[in-house]
């Protein structure tokens, strides 16, 4: 081997390992935010915004979400969800109805951000991206499988708390699913009640099990 073959030989050996301690580190940070979750509640103002490729169409909602391990609380202006960790109740303030569901990953992917987080790190390539931040980590999830929902997972967390900033979903049709978080609070006790829909707080309620 030559010395200008051997150059470049450590030269691609250094790049890639450079890569693979740069995806090394971003995994961690993806696993202590999901860490964080596991032990102690999660508390967080949000606002989801949903533009289509044409950028025309957009909706958006906020509220607030409360989070321990695979648990969460949804709480928005006409809307409200419970999970427990197996079952979900999402109740209607407009028609007072509450409709009881056992939600698959995917399903649960659409309310809880944990769980795209959860459900998607093992399908994924993780990695940081090429846009930089002076305040944030900004962590690329490329699903290794193409037929999947979305085509990249874009997540913020920041340097200094470790907390969630953001995640922003694009799916196959180039539409882009915003999730803003702010007023982060973690390490909150709470009990596992208050995951559980409590049929006498709701007077009158109509209650579809579609289980």
């Amino acid at each position: 081997m030559n010395r200008f073959t051997y150059s470049i030989a450590v030269l691609i050996i250094s790049i890639l390992g450079v890569n693979a301690q740069n995806n090394t580190d971003a995994e961690r940070v993806i696993s202590n935010l999901l860490n964080s979750a596991k032990t102690s509640a999660i508390k967080t103002n949000f606002k989801l915004s949903v533009t289509q490729k044409n950028a025309v169409t957009s909706q958006s909602s906020s509220g607030t979400f409360t989070l321990k391990g695979n648990k969460f609380v949804l709480e928005m202006d006409q809307m409200k969800a419970w999970f427990d960790g197996k079952t979900q109740w999402a109740y209607m303030e407009e028609n007072n109805e509450v409709s009881i569901t056992e939600p698959s990953e995917t399903e649960l992917a659409q309310t809880n951000p944990m769980a795209i987080l959860l459900g998607y790190k093992s399908k994924s390539i993780v990695r940081f991206s090429k846009t930089k931040s002076t305040q944030n980590y900004i962590i690329d999830m490329i699903p290794k499988v193409k037929n999947n929902d979305f085509v990249k997972i874009e997540v913020q967390v920041n340097k200094t708390s470790g907390n969630l900033v953001s995640i922003k979903l694009t799916d196959k049709k180039n539409t882009i699913t915003l999730l803003s978080l702010t007023n982060y609070q973690k390490g909150i006790k709470i009990s596992d009640d208050v995951f559980v829909f409590n049929k006498s707080k709701f007077k009158g309620v109509t209650i579809n099990d579609l289980r």
